[in-house]
């Protein structure tokens, strides 16, 4: 079935709505806010929910629904299941907890509304979840603020409610561009291969990243042969817990999930193109690059720094990664070593320190202009007391700007920027740079990651 409606429905039920400030609140007045979609509140007592009439029973609304949304409790979902079925209503959230992954009378709680659903051509999200954000109509019912995200290109699919929130409060701190927020909850119905099947052609999403706690049983060829088919029209990054006994213990007890072999799953994914990641910061800063850089057509990757050691760092991460520096051609070299101060090192990688605000700019467009780099890293990470008001004061912006008009002239190739340390000097620098769709990376390490992962998926595309 179509998972359309899950993500742009004309008219929702919320049932359960509350007015009380309790489980359910915040997303029964995210939803009676808009305009663009009819909205019925049930509640077997009230006559009105926030000032709009409320029903006793999904069949009392007049009118046809296309999306229902339970805040009911797990005890009343199998008898508001039947009433959805009853009144034609096909696709459910259900955002309450208390089922699988509580105890056997949740499980059966479960089982039951899994039963009345497949009887009736409907389709569940959840239970256990907080559904779904849509950034391209705004609709959501999660508790987010969801007038404070940014709208772009990467999904994120999540088994677990509060790490689809966690992630989405990141993202607007960072202004970090979502296309669509799933989470899945116990996946009683649908699952990760479900979403992944709608999003491969959702034209908003770019990048897909999944964090996944384990495969329902019996889906293990069809996630491979999905896997394989979306990976071959975008990327999808995989966050998988449940590798540690303990981890997997944990995982069952959140969601009713079953971890499998980890060993089995890696060898899967290598199988089907599908990236995997081992942190959140991995997840989040891989999905920046992937999302905003095209990938690179020369092997060869640059590096320009103010600082030696954190170029080195970088460069025992590339080599561990199969990655190849540039070797530049000799007309760049002679044209760098014109400005270069003599202490300079005006190799791959170049570091020119403080020179940076001097020559930096220069040395830039002929690295970006050097035929045998197919990607740059510039490592900008200055002293915080080069910005101080009460020390040297030095603005940063019109600096970084200057560098940003060069790259935009270099778009066809894959440019990341590395900056940490000081608070104001990397707000600075995200001021400039991540807002404009070149990515910031703090860790040098996750920034050399990145671009081997670029590297890794522009070869699997070649294969395909």
């Amino acid at each position: 079935m179509n998972l359309e409606a899950f993500f742009s429905p004309k008219s929702v039920a919320i049932i359960g709505a509350s007015e009380k400030l309790r489980f359910g609140y915040f997303v029964t007045k995210s939803i009676l806010s808009r305009t663009d979609i009819r909205v019925y509140p049930v509640h077997i007592q009230a006559d009105k929910i926030m000032g709009v009439k409320a029903y006793k029973s999904v069949n009392d609304i007049p009118n046809s629904v296309d999306l229902a949304i339970f805040l009911v409790p797990s005890e009343a979902a199998p008898n508001a299941m039947k009433e959805c079925a009853e009144k034609g209503i096909k696709h459910v959230i259900v955002l309450s907890a208390g089922f699988a992954e509580v105890d056997e009378v949740g499980a059966r709680r479960q089982e039951e509304i899994v039963e009345i659903a497949k009887k009736n051509g409907m389709r569940i999200i959840g239970p256990n979840c907080m559904g779904v954000t849509n950034l391209s109509n705004r609709f959501t019912t999660a508790e987010v603020i969801v007038d404070s995200l940014t709208e772009g290109n990467v999904a994120f699919i999540a088994q677990s409610g509060i790490f689809g929130s966690v992630i989405v409060d990141w993202a607007a701190a960072n202004k970090f561009g979502l296309s669509k927020v799933i989470t899945l909850g116990n996946k009683c119905d649908v699952d990760e291969i479900d979403v992944l099947n709608y999003l491969e052609t959702d034209e908003k999403t770019k990048v897909i990243c999944l964090y996944l706690e384990g495969i329902k049983k019996g889906r293990g060829g069809e996630f491979i042969e999905t896997f394989k088919r979306v990976t071959s029209k975008k990327p999808v990054l995989v966050l998988k817990s449940g590798r540690t006994e303990a981890g997997a213990s944990a995982v069952k007890s959140h969601t009713g999930s079953l971890a499998g072999d980890d060993r089995i799953f890696d060898a899967v994914l290598k199988q089907t193109g599908a990236i995997r990641v081992d942190s959140v910061e991995e997840l989040l800063d891989f999905a920046k690059v992937l999302a905003t850089q095209p990938l690179p057509e020369a092997e060869g990757v640059a590096i320009i720094t103010n600082s030696g050691s954190l170029a080195a760092l970088t460069c025992d991460e590339l080599e561990k990664r199969g990655m190849k520096l540039a070797k530049f051609e000799p007309q760049t070299v002679e044209k760098m070593k014109k400005v270069a101060p003599y202490w300079t090192s005006i190799k791959n990688p170049v570091d020119i320190g403080p020179a940076m605000l001097q020559v930096g700019h220069q040395i830039l467009e002929w690295v970006l202009e050097d035929k045998n780099v197919g990607c740059l890293l510039v490592i900008s990470s200055p002293p915080g007391m080069l910005v101080k008001p009460n020390a040297m004061g030095f603005d940063l912006v019109p600096f970084y700007k200057v560098y940003r008009e060069i790259m935009d002239k270099h778009r066809e190739k894959s440019i990341i920027l590395s900056s940490f340390g000081d608070d104001d000097v990397v707000r600075m620098a995200r001021e400039v740079f991540d807002q404009s769709g070149i990515p910031l990376i703090n860790s040098v390490q996750n920034a050399a990651k990145a671009i081997a992962t670029l590297y890794r998926y522009k070869k699997y595309m070649e294969r395909k």
